[in-house]
């Protein structure tokens, strides 16, 4: 295997191998996605006041179960790489950058509120948008921008004060190193947590969902192997990454924007991955059609959505995959704060959207992206 895979670098470059890899793990994500509708804000919609979690209890909250087994695998297939030495989490910037707590719950706050403004995390809409949702593409390209003006531009001035306003010092992975937090406890929790929680849901509601979760959460997997052991070249070294979606919609715009300039990578080829892949699985299910705009209520609230998905995206290190499910299969500290940010967030949004007064004022309150 691994004299293959040094063939296949003389041949063809590792960054070109990298970026076929990302590619493939994309449209298999983008296929999955799209029959499976998984998304992270229809999980927490489940649990949430109002008529869409009622009729998730009915019928099980398939969603969350979906999440659940997707982390699950996630967690399992990640810790097995890094285990075997196959996958140096320290290089990720899930365990090398600090801990920087004001940042991650504020950047999880507002991305949370954004998504539900938005009617869809920004994967949802990712697949929304293959599919045909005109609506889904605007709010992607305001994120996109909203996201590269948070990495470089006039929004990065309130990330920046954000991060440093209060910084432990200490990164996850230094923690783990110095023997402060066990990483082997950390990781053993979560699988505890999440395992109990999955196994009471499927007891009781059956394991509808469990399936296309498992196949998300090896999506995340193998975006690990395509960095980690694809990409592990001491001459064309590729930076460790997995599953995120802000900052490579962000960086996706400017690829396109700057293309002669620029180079594509792994971030890019998985964008473009995950679009395919959802555009093949709505055609052949028959699910490729145009949907715009409903009102102008809805339009201003889809911009406010990508904006908040921007910045809160980039100051909170990933979005509802990008920290929510990768960052959490490395065990990282940062990401099991930017998690309960980005569900406090949501939930907190949800219920007020689900608040008498709030339907009252708000008459063109969104509804699931779909």
């Amino acid at each position: 295997m691994i004299e293959q895979l040094e063939l296949l670098r003389e041949q063809h470059g590792t960054a070109i191998l990298v970026v076929w890899g990302a590619f493939l793990v994309g449209v298999f994500f983008g296929f999955v996605s799209e029959f499976s509708r998984y998304c992270a804000r229809a999980a927490l919609a489940e649990w949430a006041p109002g008529n869409e979690g009622a009729q998730a209890a009915e019928i099980g909250r398939p969603r969350t179960k979906q999440y659940l087994a997707a982390v699950l695998v996630a967690l399992a297939g990640t810790q097995v790489l890094f285990a075997s030495k196959n996958v140096d989490l320290a290089q990720s910037i899930y365990w090398s950058v600090g801990i920087q707590p004001l940042a991650l719950v504020a950047g999880g706050l507002l991305f949370g509120i954004g998504m539900v403004l938005a009617g869809g995390c920004v994967s949802r809409l990712l697949v929304l948008a293959a599919s045909g949702n005109g609506r889904a593409v605007v709010t992607l390209l305001v994120t996109g921008i909203a996201g590269y003006a948070t990495l470089r531009g006039i929004l990065s001035y309130p990330r920046i004060w954000l991060e440093g306003a209060w910084a432990t010092g200490n990164s996850p992975g230094a923690l783990y190193e110095a023997g402060a937090v066990s990483h082997l406890a950390v990781a053993g929790t979560i699988a505890a947590l999440v395992l109990a929680a999955l196994a009471v849901l499927v007891v009781r509601t059956g394991a509808r969902g469990v399936l296309t979760g498992a196949l998300v959460g090896l999506a995340v997997t193998g975006g690990w192997a395509v960095t980690g052991i694809v990409g592990a070249d001491e001459f064309e070294p590729t930076q460790l990454a997995s599953l995120s979606f802000v900052a490579p919609a962000a960086e996706t715009i400017q690829y396109l924007m700057i293309f002669t300039g620029d180079t594509i990578r792994f971030s890019i080829a998985l964008l473009g991955g995950v679009l395919l892949g959802a555009f093949v699985s709505a055609l052949i299910g028959g699910r490729l059609r145009y949907q715009g705009f409903l009102t102008e209520g809805s339009l201003v609230r889809y911009l406010a959505g990508g904006l908040l998905m921007g910045f809160g995206g980039v100051t909170a290190l990933g979005c509802s995959v990008g920290q929510a499910l990768t960052g959490v299969s490395t065990a990282s500290l940062s990401s099991v704060i930017a998690m309960l940010a980005i569900a406090a967030g949501g939930y907190g949004a949800m219920a007020w959207q689900a608040h008498p007064q709030a339907a009252a004022d708000a008459p063109t309150r969104l509804q699931p992206a779909e």
